[in-house]
């Protein structure tokens, strides 16, 4: 039986191709108000899976804007009742179901305190998006799973069509055409490495932790597939940055802790190498999904789900968390569990 998260894993192509087409003009228009606007910080709110989004977004503002960029504290407007100063301010607002409580309100306070504000949203008519100057909305079609997917690569796709058409980012913007193509490889490469000899499915199923890694644009990808590990099939999985592991949490690599890594051609491709040994060394069973070869020394001890696009490699997130997304979801049927539907969630999260 297929459960409806592989289901919307899988439908992810059509879901970019239709954003890129259908969303053109928002995106455009979102654009072209942020390079007037000229804004001298970005500020991110989010919460669960769209705060992942939002840690992507935080590096391409960084990275390709020229701006520096934060993740907005929703307690302190909601609890703490502090008034902010907004000025200069690009305000991001990223949310799957646009209807949570708190990221509204400081949205809102954002607004009226002088920030641009932006929401990316898979429901154009929520309160989020009632409460902004600009939307991109993700034209996924409804996600019926508990477990967001589509939306996910959904909202990495409009940040970076948006953030990359504010830049003036040639070789972003460029590139963008060419991912539907490669997220349909990216599925395709990660059934492939789930149902061959070299699978991590029994590994990580049978196990009660595990880690995540990645870096740059990919520590996004590592702390959402250690979401969905947790969320969907129920295994305490630790998403980090390798620079991160390195400072004390590599302590917890040993043989009865299987590791995932998101390698990407780029710059962090080899600083993920560097870690990559340490996880050997230290017994991990080590899987990696992304760019062929690792270093030759690891070659036959690490597995590789090759996922290797031709895209910058700001955009390698969106191929790269298909097969961690797959990942998930066969360890949760392997474990007897229901991907769609996890115990004690639901699909719109309200918080305050």
């Amino acid at each position: 039986m297929t459960s409806r998260m592989r289901a919307e894993i899988e439908e992810t192509p059509q879901v970019l191709e239709r954003l890129l087409r259908d969303g053109r003009p928002a995106i455009r228009e979102a654009a072209a108000a942020i390079r007037s606007a000229a804004p001298r910080f970005a500020v991110v709110v989010a919460r669960g899976t769209s705060d992942h989004a939002g840690t992507y977004a935080r590096y391409v503002v960084e990275a390709r804007l020229g701006i520096p960029a934060g993740m907005a504290a929703p307690s302190v407007i909601t609890l703490y009742r502090s008034t902010l100063d907004w000025r200069d301010v690009l305000l991001i607002a990223i949310s799957q179901s646009g209807r949570s409580p708190d990221l509204v309100a400081v949205t809102e306070a954002a607004r009226l305190g002088g920030a641009l504000t932006l929401a990316v949203t898979n429901h154009p008519e929520s309160p989020l998006a009632a409460a902004v100057d600009l939307l991109v909305p993700c034209h996924a079609g409804e996600e019926l799973s508990v477990a967001a997917t589509k939306t996910y690569v959904a909202e990495l796709t409009a940040l970076a069509a948006v953030l990359g058409e504010a830049a003036e980012d040639r070789e972003l913007v460029e590139a963008l055409p060419r991912l539907p193509e490669a997220a349909a490889a990216a599925v395709a490469a990660g059934e492939a490495w789930l149902a061959g000899s070299g699978s991590p499915v029994g590994v990580f199923s049978e196990g009660s932790n595990a880690l995540v890694v990645g870096r740059g644009y990919n520590y996004a990808t590592a702390l959402e597939i250690a979401l969905k590990l947790k969320e969907a099939a129920q295994l305490f999985a630790d998403g980090y940055s390798t620079a991160d592991l390195m400072h004390g949490p590599i302590a917890v690599a040993r043989p009865g802790t299987p590791v995932l890594a998101f390698r990407p051609d780029g710059p962090a491709g080899p600083a993920v190498d560097q870690v990559l040994r340490r996880l050997v060394d230290a017994g991990s069973p080590t899987w990696v999904v992304g760019a062929q070869p690792v270093p030759a020394r690891l070659a036959r001890s690490i597995p590789v789900c090759p996922v290797a696009p031709d895209l910058p490699e700001v955009l390698s997130p969106v191929p790269l968390v298909l097969p961690g997304q797959l990942l998930a979801e066969a360890v949760a049927m392997a474990r007897g569990l229901d991907p769609d539907a996890p115990p004690g969630l639901s699909k719109v999260t309200h918080t305050v």
